[in-house]
């Protein structure tokens, strides 16, 4: 007979895995007929109220979390003074196994995992939850689409704390932790940065860009205040040097994410900064040949703008004279009528 716990409404199932402080099990929900996934504390744990208040305090704060990067808790409980969380079931493997594996593809797919790692992380730290235990092995990459999930908020602490429980056990795995975690010193969103940015440096190929490699350093830093300040500021970072935007995939039955529409051909010209321009082609009282070039290189971006914008329209003829462009002695003033005829004309 399967063992069950909660009342008989979990049913246990095969062992997922198991590590210092809880074991997880593959389970069923008889009563709303799913499959879940269940932590139970680890048997030299149960009596230690300390250890047991600190499981089953953190487990709600990580049931506040609703997240599609982020491993949902559905209930807490005890069974026989043993603490249990029912979370979510992942099926898949871990960042951990994909990296000791080398799957081909996994630089390819680099960027999007760290970005949907600091999307989920993010979610927690704008609720002042800490994680404390960021690494490979709590990545978990779902088999059906690979979509990557934050797992193990077991140590997870809201607002600041220090690295010691209150019999100087040391919380996270030492590799992934910051310096003020290993001296005793406050914990913040920036000591999951620091986290952040170890995966980040295993995960990415080690032939990166400078400013990939920037990024980095920057995570790595010794004192906290010179990291990015949560995972969100990491994110928008490393969105930037991928050239990628993060996306949250659409949860069932939610349209898919608008993206952002691209710039008409009006708007583009708004951004044309005439005076910029010339100054970078010799200045405003540069030579008469540098306002030539800079009024011709102010006509050329006009112009891609127009063929680029994808518009398409159709023009009743007319028998009005064509429009022309007001001639002007001073560059400046004649570039501002070029970008003003163009936009005219994209109307």
């Amino acid at each position: 007979m399967s063992e069950t716990i909660g009342d008989e409404r979990y049913e246990l199932g095969r062992r997922l895995g198991s590590g210092g402080m809880a074991t997880v099990y593959a389970a069923r929900d008889l009563m709303l007929g799913r499959e879940v996934a269940i932590k139970l504390l680890a048997d030299n744990y149960t009596g230690s109220d300390e250890m047991r208040g600190r499981f089953m305090r953190e487990a709600r704060l990580a049931a506040k979390l609703d997240h599609p990067h982020v491993v949902r808790v559905f209930d807490v409980g005890e069974e026989d003074a043993r603490p249990y969380i029912v979370m979510e079931l992942v099926e898949g493997s871990t960042l951990a196994d994909r990296l000791e594996a080398r799957r081909r593809g996994l630089h390819s797919d680099a960027f999007r995992l760290l970005c949907e790692m600091c999307d989920g992380l993010g979610h927690a730290h704008s609720r002042r939850l800490v994680h404390r235990d960021i690494k490979p092995g709590n990545l978990l990459l779902r088999q059906s689409d690979g979509c990557l999930k934050i797992a193990d908020f077991g140590i997870a602490r809201a607002g600041e704390d220090t690295r010691l429980t209150k019999t100087g056990r040391v919380l996270g795995t030492e590799r992934y932790m910051a310096p003020e975690q290993l001296t005793g010193g406050k914990i913040t969103s920036a000591t999951d940065v620091y986290a952040c940015g170890v995966v980040a440096d295993e995960v990415l190929p080690k032939s990166r860009s400078t400013e990939t490699q920037e990024v980095i350093e920057c995570c790595l830093r010794e004192d906290p205040s010179e990291r990015f300040r949560d995972a969100n500021a990491l994110g928008g970072a490393l969105a930037a040097v991928s050239g990628e935007a993060t996306t949250t995939p659409p949860q069932q039955g939610e349209a898919p994410a608008r993206t952002t529409a691209p710039l008409t051909v009006t708007e583009r010209l708004d951004r044309l900064d005439p005076t910029r321009v010339l100054r970078r082609f010799g200045g405003l009282r540069g030579t008469r040949v540098a306002a030539v070039l800079a009024i011709l290189a102010l006509a050329v971006i006009a112009l891609i703008a127009l063929l680029d914008s994808g518009d398409s329209m159709v023009r009743e003829p007319s028998s009005a004279a064509p429009p022309s462009v007001t001639r002007s002695e001073d560059a400046a003033e004649q570039a501002r009528q070029l970008a003003d005829f163009f936009r005219t004309q994209s109307r």
